[in-house]
């Protein structure tokens, strides 16, 4: 084989090399941008038995800018406030005005775009309405419909249809709101609960003021537009975390079919159908939804409330106006990315109870109350992979509770809370002698407790040992002392008998 032979050879095979490694540059510019690569879907019919629309336009001619052939509202390109967290992932763009994804367990936003706007909630108002249902009434109580029940509600919106006078179960009314978003049923639960819906919206404002709710206001059980019915993602998902903690609530939002039985004025079975489109055989069916709340309005256009669990952790989206089924396809990509980013850390369990009994005796020598009493359970939820030595954490105090907070990057993954009086309970000393007030004494003593790295490294480690290990290391020290006083005694024994032979 000649040079020339040789030389063109090695160009034939620098040649195939470069080709190969600059396939996937090609690739990977050619690949299309996510704003890109939504198709137009054609509208579906909403809870509340109304067609949502779509305004995607007609296709752009070839050569027109892609400014005016794209499908995606501005509210996509609006920014997300979590992805400006440092070190936080970065979460996917939606086409909802507004939308929050939190964990159940921490309460922890994973995912926040303009969360706290104030937007019309439409059905999923009914998240509140069944958890005030559930909490104040049985399942057995008869609800009886009135006419201001039945005619009280806008005619072409979503009933089932109950007549003037007819009773149902507290239970079938849950599953008419929850599963058919019956509006109807709403105002006779109202006037059930409470005696009257003006009275019953009291209570919804009540309980939204207590859950820490700071932009909702309700002024009906169902949703219907009012220019006064308002809420935001961060207090809706508040409300549905409220509300999921109920098992009765997370059953029957997952119920996909459910039948009302012959009543007293009707004497056919009425079928009831979930049309949370997520579930188990839904259009849009996502591995670990449990269920939730779709809404409607033309004022609102399309929400959503979508719960979901994956590998012992649990997630609440809310998405509010979007319009069309494009709601499904963000919630799905927004319930991915909190699934797949985050972990959940315990920082304190009752079963760590040892630990602060080992690590301050002085707190609780003598006390019949115990932190495990005391004190609940607190989990944060981190990025994958983070070091836990990285969060910090800040004590503030309000009237009579303390809040310890934990931070990554100066964002808020995770709380706990104590009320003054736990501690006080718990403290040998009394803080008047000091001159100081009782708060302000639980607040500096939580304070450099906590916030002491010693004492959280050794706290840390010794959460890690199992109550087991604590009670083996209690019958070791045991053991060595009765072997030290045996000792003793044998060596006072042979002195005994030497005094005795002298």
């Amino acid at each position: 084989m000649n040079g020339k032979s040789i030389l063109r050879r090695l160009l034939c095979i620098f040649c195939a090399a470069f080709f190969l490694a600059g396939m996937p540059l090609r690739a990977g510019a050619a690949e299309a941008d996510p704003a890109q690569t939504l198709t137009e879907e054609s509208p579906e019919a909403s809870a509340d038995g109304e067609a949502a629309q779509t305004d995607s336009g007609d296709a752009a001619a070839d050569g027109e800018a892609a400014e005016e052939e794209r499908l995606e509202p501005d509210a996509y390109f609006e920014p997300v406030q979590t992805n400006e967290v440092t070190g936080w992932p970065q979460g996917p763009a939606v086409w909802a005005e507004s939308a929050v994804v939190m964990d159940l367990d921490s309460q922890t936003i994973l995912y926040s775009k303009n969360m706290d706007a104030v937007k019309y909630p439409a059905s999923i108002t009914k998240v509140m309405t069944t958890l005030l249902a559930i909490e104040n009434s049985s399942l057995d109580e008869r609800v009886t419909f009135s006419e201001n029940a039945i005619y009280g509600i806008e005619r072409d919106s979503s009933h089932i249809g109950i007549r003037v006078g007819e009773i149902l179960s507290m239970e079938e009314c849950l599953y008419g709101m929850m599963l058919e978003s019956a509006n109807e049923v709403c105002l006779a639960v109202a006037e059930h609960i409470s005696g009257s819906v003006d009275a019953f919206v009291e209570l919804m404002n009540q309980r939204a003021a207590q859950l820490g709710c700071t932009n909702t206001h309700f002024t009906n059980p169902n949703g219907l537009p009012d220019e006064n019915h308002y809420t935001t993602a961060h207090d809706m998902a508040v409300i549905a975390q409220a509300a999921y903690s109920h098992p009765l609530f997370s059953q029957i939002c997952q119920t996909q079919t459910y039948v009302i039985p012959k009543t007293n004025m009707c004497g056919e079975e009425r079928w009831l159908n979930n049309h949370h489109k997520m579930l188990p055989e839904g259009a849009y069916a996502y591995d670990g939804c449990t269920g939730g709340k779709t809404g409607f309005t033309q004022a609102a256009l399309n929400t959503l409330v979508t719960f979901a669990e994956r590998d012992g952790r649990r997630l609440v989206c809310v998405s509010l106006r979007t319009n069309g089924p494009q709601i499904y396809a963000d919630t799905a990509a927004m319930l991915d990315y909190g699934f797949q980013n985050f972990q959940n850390v315990t920082m304190y369990s009752p079963a760590s109870c040892a630990a602060a009994h080992f690590l301050y005796p002085s707190l609780y020598f003598g006390q019949a109350c115990t932190p495990d009493r005391l004190r609940s359970a607190c989990t944060v939820t981190v990025p994958l992979n983070t070091d836990l030595s990285q969060l910090t954490s800040t004590v503030s105090q309000e009237e009579h509770q303390l809040t310890k907070a934990y931070q990554f990057s100066g964002y808020t993954v995770g709380t706990e809370q104590l009320s003054t009086d736990a501690i006080k309970t718990l403290l040998t000393s009394s803080p008047r002698e000091a001159g100081i007030s009782s708060g302000t004494y639980s607040a500096s003593l939580l304070s450099q407790i906590s916030e002491a790295p010693a004492v959280q490294n050794t706290a840390s480690l010794l959460q890690s040992v199992p109550p087991v290990a604590y009670l083996l290391a209690v019958l070791l020290v045991a053991l060595i002392i009765m072997e030290l006083v045996l000792a003793a005694r044998r060596k006072r024994r042979k002195k005994r008998k030497r005094k005795k032979k002298k």
